[in-house]
């Protein structure tokens, strides 16, 4: 009884244990993907830019997705350039605590070596918690290369798309 006591007061018990294990997950999954990004921006062993680039675009396609899918929303808000932060705080507000994120696939990924935009098309399962059925919606996600920083930003997420959405009939 003793032990039972300990564990629950040191929160590895039950639910929270799996919470915890979901809130260090969600704080290290981004840690990870800026350094294979950086990792990836900085190899020159193969000598193809177009090459490199397309990888950290992946990589910062999915370390985005992720933040917002975790609701880690300060992380995900470091892709996002400074003339856009007003508006993805706005979509944050319309998102947190009614959008819940299930499940996300990165589709297509369609960028042209010689423009610095690319475009990630994804397909969400998602459910709001004001009707509790599992929605799915595919949507475009519009991405610049800023040369000054050596980085993606996303210009658009397209999560509007899911706070827009009504649960079916």
């Amino acid at each position: 009884m003793h032990e039972e006591i300990q564990l629950r007061k040191s929160g590895c018990y039950g639910d929270s244990m799996t919470q915890t294990l979901k809130f260090i997950w969600s704080k290290i999954q981004l840690p990870i993907f800026v350094i294979l990004a950086l990792t990836v921006a900085a190899c020159g062993s193969t000598g193809k830019e177009e090459k490199k680039e397309v990888e950290a675009l992946k990589v910062s396609v999915e370390a985005f997705n992720d933040a917002f899918k975790w609701e880690d929303f300060l992380a995900a808000s470091s892709f996002v350039p400074p003339g856009k932060k007003e508006e993805f705080w706005a979509e944050v507000d319309k998102f947190k605590g009614k959008v819940r994120v299930v499940e996300y696939q990165v589709r297509d990924i369609q960028h042209d070596v010689k423009s610095p935009s690319a475009t990630a098309i994804l397909h969400f399962q998602f459910w709001r918690t004001d009707a509790p059925t599992i929605q799915t919606v595919s949507f475009k996600q519009h991405w610049y290369y800023f040369e000054k920083e050596k980085r993606w930003k996303v210009l658009d997420s397209g999560f509007g798309v899911m706070t827009r959405a009504r649960a079916p009939l």
